[in-house]
């Protein structure tokens, strides 16, 4: 089980490098600015928490930013962790089932905490929106899964010798 855990966050960490890539490739191919909604998530779960983020304004903004990155690896590699747990349990989809599983979990642990902290509503979003955030989370999950079967230990095939070759 801890190996499949450990394979699941290591396939994770994998499937948020795929997702930062795809969005970034947006923010160039559309020339768009990057997200601040996990600047935003941070800010309001401190704010829950009672916690305060120190520094000057540009201090404050530059630790908000890291923070957010932060957050954003941890969940895909909770997802990860969580995806490995399953297959640790015995569930063994195929690849591309797994990763379409692994994509609704990312965005289910990411676009639930921007709906529950009022930082988004996605019921607002339009579908430019949604393909913005669908896209790269689509990358996430298939890379999670693809990585996350390679590394899955695979049984050997025995080699037969003729009769006369066995000692």
């Amino acid at each position: 089980m801890l190996s499949s855990i450990a394979r699941g966050i290591a396939a994770g960490a994998a499937g948020i490098t795929a997702l930062n890539a795809a969005s970034y490739i947006d923010m160039t191919l559309r020339g768009r600015s990057a997200s601040d909604t996990p600047e935003q998530t941070v800010e309001r779960l401190a704010r829950t928490a009672h916690v305060t983020v120190p520094g000057d304004e540009q201090a404050r903004r530059n630790r908000l930013t890291g923070l957010g990155a932060l957050l954003g690896m941890i969940t895909g590699t909770a997802v990860g962790a969580g995806y490995g747990a399953l297959h640790g349990f015995g569930w063994r989809p195929p690849v591309a089932v797994g990763g379409l599983v692994a994509t609704g979990a990312a965005m289910a642990a990411t676009t639930g905490p921007l709906a529950a902290l009022g930082v988004s509503d996605p019921r607002t979003w339009s579908a430019t929106d949604w393909l913005s955030d669908v896209l790269p989370h689509l990358a996430f999950g298939m890379v999670t899964a693809a990585t996350f079967d390679a590394m899955r230990p695979r049984r050997r095939a025995r080699r037969r010798f003729p009769v006369a070759l066995r000692c």
